[in-house]
């Protein structure tokens, strides 16, 4: 059935919102119609009323003109001459003071009666007829829907006397019956709401229907840039969703396929630079000059940390995390010996507490070693603040690093996470670095589904907040 359907299922956008319009404004439509003959049905009804209680009232006035035995000889003419209406001066059997609730298809007219001929005081009863009620075996001769009984009014005349009149058993006609109450205003309020409402629903449902497929090319567009090894896109959905998705895939993969090239020329250059630097490295050990030869080593040295930390970048920026899990206090004070081990000084906070995560311990050792050093090169001391539950985002852990420095300007909060960005604008390694650091630190984050953001302290200093999911 389902395959079935899948067939017939129109295939482009147009076609589908098309028919999601035509279906839902015949829905609508019907609606409409089916209130619009409702209120037909009511007008008949109203009508109807009102030409029996014409009937009535013309006859009780002239009935109230007459002496007792001139209404006697006037009623028994008028019954014999076939009228609908029978009328009498007694009740009949049936009657009784207390009646039973009349059927909902009497209620209306001892409504419109009880309103337009108030004065006679007007009362309606709706029962069966004794022989009625042995053929069906009711014992109290109010089933409607078995017989349709007979329906009497009363009326008072004015010398106190009751009148009685059985209205005609086809009373009210099949399609008159309709809901009291409701005048033409109401009712074609109704169907201007109702068509309203419908419409709003539809353009509403439609919009929805078309933006899904966009809202999520959209939000995968945005991942792009921070997650360019994503998994493609669904290529599903209608005929122009499935070639745009084709066409973002296709660029991915594109996009995909220049960064590894891009990658594998940096690695593959760093790589070989390896062997020359250690051959002019050992070169320099036959340099008599010994201050000629700390220089030339110093400057093999800068050149072997920037081709290490090239290498780095390019393995980051196509890193795949190798998860296990790991306790971050642990993992922080083992980092702290070795700080301490180099000179650096370093406090660790919120390290008392267990905290369990699931994340690429050798990556992480690399993102807090770059960050902290970053801290201790420009801010002399650094502050470590681990907590196990992020509070912006309870199912990711959060580690805070802070330092004593001059802070950044706003501006180059961003701009120096990009590659060979510095804080300052010497090229010397002992105060500036390659630049690499942060923006090692940024690609082996967002590899890990998490995010490195920088932020100044009140109180001077900057604020590396490093969070990922638990």
């Amino acid at each position: 059935m389902m395959a079935v359907l899948k067939k017939i299922w129109p295939q482009s956008l147009f076609a589908r919102l098309l028919w999601v319009w035509l279906m839902g404004l015949t829905l609508v439509l019907a609606a409409a119609a089916w209130l619009a003959l409702d209120e037909r049905t009511t007008r008949g009804q109203v009508v109807l009323h009102a030409k029996l209680t014409q009937e009535l009232a013309a006859s009780a006035d002239w009935l109230d003109t007459l002496s007792p035995g001139q209404r006697e000889q006037w009623l028994e003419d008028k019954d014999q001459g076939k009228r609908r209406e029978r009328w009498r001066l007694e009740p009949p059997k049936a009657w009784s003071p207390n009646a039973n609730p009349l059927p909902p298809h009497i209620r209306p007219l001892a409504i419109y009666l009880a309103s337009e001929l108030a004065p006679r005081q007007p009362l309606v009863q709706h029962f069966t007829p004794l022989h009625d009620r042995q053929r069906h075996g009711d014992a109290d001769g109010h089933h409607p829907e078995r017989s349709r009984g007979q329906t009497w009014v009363s009326l008072l005349l004015a010398d106190g006397a009751q009148v009685y009149v059985r209205l005609p058993a086809t009373y009210p006609p099949h399609g008159a019956m309709g809901r009291p109450g409701f005048g033409s205003d109401t009712h074609w309020g109704l169907v201007a709401l109702t068509v309203l409402v419908g419409l709003a629903l539809l353009t509403w449902l439609a919009v929805v229907y078309a933006t899904r497929p966009l809202k999520r090319m959209t939000q995968a567009a945005k991942d792009l840039a921070d997650h360019p090894n994503q998994a493609p896109l669904p290529e599903d959905g209608p005929l122009e969703v499935r070639q745009a998705a084709q066409a973002f895939n296709h660029m991915q993969a594109q996009l995909q396929r220049h960064m590894a090239q891009q990658t594998q020329v940096l690695a593959a250059i760093a790589h070989d630079l390896q062997t020359p630097l250690t051959r002019l490295r050992l070169k320099t050990e036959w340099v008599s000059d010994e201050a000629l030869r700390q220089r030339m080593q110093a400057d093999l040295s800068e050149m072997q940390d920037l081709v290490q930390d090239g290498l780095a970048l390019a393995r980051s920026w196509h890193a795949q995390p190798q998860r296990q899990p790991v306790h971050l206090n642990q993992l922080l004070q083992t980092q702290l010996n070795e700080w301490e081990d180099l000179g650096w000084a370093v406090q660790i906070q919120g390290a008392d507490s267990d905290c369990l995560v699931n994340t690429d311990v050798a990556a992480l050792r690399r993102v807090l070693g770059n960050v902290v050093h970053n801290a201790i090169t420009y801010g002399h001391r650094a502050t470590v603040t681990l907590l196990c539950k992020d509070p912006s985002q309870p199912d990711h852990w959060c580690i805070v690093v802070e330092d004593e420095g001059p802070g950044l300007p706003e501006p180059d909060l961003q701009t120096v996470l990009q590659p060979f960005v510095r804080q300052e604008s010497s090229r010397n390694r002992q105060t500036g670095g390659t630049g690499l650091g942060l923006s090692i630190a940024l690609n082996l984050m967002t590899a890990l589904g998490g995010r490195l953001v920088l932020a100044n302290r009140a109180q001077g200093g900057l604020r590396v907040t490093l969070s990922a999911p638990r």
